[in-house]
């Protein structure tokens, strides 16, 4: 009895809030987001009000009335995460009273959630309000590219009110410093430095591998290692091999869970393989100079050619030659 008493209760609150939710009405979804980004500025970094009233919903700004709902100036209405992490959007309300906080996805007005309660079979989305506090959050984990867009925190307050939040979403990049093949003398250190620019907390764990199996430190080879520096800005993963050798030349990757991996292959070479390597390259950068000197010397042999039968002749009188006019 008890648990269809609590369903028609959420029942009857999503059909109140549907009949008395002035978003819902408001026609086409385009001109709707057109609205809202123009009016409010989504992305401007500062929190508005947005009260429904005839011709379309009004703006104001800061504290409209003491005694009526608001949301805090400080509200933010821009959030950019990353692919496969938690998306956290807030909405600070003042002056709720018993009032219901409600988000709406605004591309398809989606109620995703009415107070506590979750109107949505996408169980990435959940609502969270601290006990005593003036925060409403929607969080989505994990996060997907397909959750971009405007998001709605809408006050079932007279007249509404509605605040819409940016969310983006990003894929970061991992990149190894150095050229994408690289030469290593056999017998000495392999060292691979991989950067994801961005939060340390977005980037999750760093795997390597190489080729397609991760590489094993605690195996029989030994000599293998990494280090992880983090900064609020950048996550750096070091890769160590000691006394390389011929098995360990392949293609190796640098893995952050939370961005796209970046890969260079390695060639561990001997002594004579290094020098043959060494003197092909010499020889590559003698052929090129070689170019360039002939390509220069051409240049000068057509210039002068055509500066001297061009310049006007005259006859000189004095010895019946002719000289280049002066």
């Amino acid at each position: 009895m008890t648990t269809i008493l609590t369903i028609t209760a959420k029942l009857l609150t999503a059909l109140t809030f549907l009949c008395h939710t002035p978003a819902l009405g408001r026609g086409n979804t385009n001109d709707n987001t057109d609205n809202v980004q123009e009016g409010v500025g989504v992305g401007a970094g500062v929190g508005g009000v947005i009260q429904e009233e005839e011709g379309g919903p009004q703006i104001t700004w800061g504290r409209p009335n003491t005694n009526n709902a608001y949301f805090h100036h400080h509200t933010p209405t821009n959030v950019t995460a990353v692919v496969g992490q938690r998306a956290v959007l807030t909405c600070k309300v003042l002056n709720l009273d018993n009032k219901d906080v409600s988000w709406i996805r605004q591309r398809d007005l989606h109620i995703l959630t009415i107070g506590m309660f979750t109107y949505t079979s996408d169980d990435r989305f959940t609502v969270r309000h601290p006990e005593e506090s003036e925060e409403w959050y929607l969080e989505i984990s994990p996060v997907t590219f397909r959750d971009a867009g405007v998001y709605e925190c809408q006050v079932s307050a007279s007249p509404k009110i509605f605040l819409p939040v940016l969310l983006t979403v990003q894929v970061q990049q991992a990149q190894i410093q150095g050229p994408r093949e690289v030469f290593i003398q056999s017998g000495s250190t392999i060292k691979l430095t991989c950067l994801v620019n961005t939060h340390s907390d977005n980037v999750g764990a760093v795997v390597w591998f190489r080729d397609s199996s991760e590489l094993d430190y605690d195996s029989p080879r030994g000599g293998v290692s990494i280090e992880i520096e983090k900064t609020p800005t950048r996550t750096t993963s070091k890769l160590f091999l000691t006394r390389a050798a011929k098995a360990d030349s392949g293609n190796y990757t640098c893995a952050p869970k939370f961005a796209d991996a970046a890969s260079v292959t390695v060639h561990v070479v001997n002594g004579e393989e290094s020098a043959a390597v060494h003197t092909a390259s010499s020889a590559g950068t003698l052929i090129l100079l070689l170019h360039l000197l002939l390509l220069f010397l051409l240049f000068l042999y057509i210039y002068f050619k055509l500066t001297v039968t061009s310049l006007p002749l005259r006859v000189w009188s004095g010895g019946g030659g002719r000289l280049p006019e002066q």
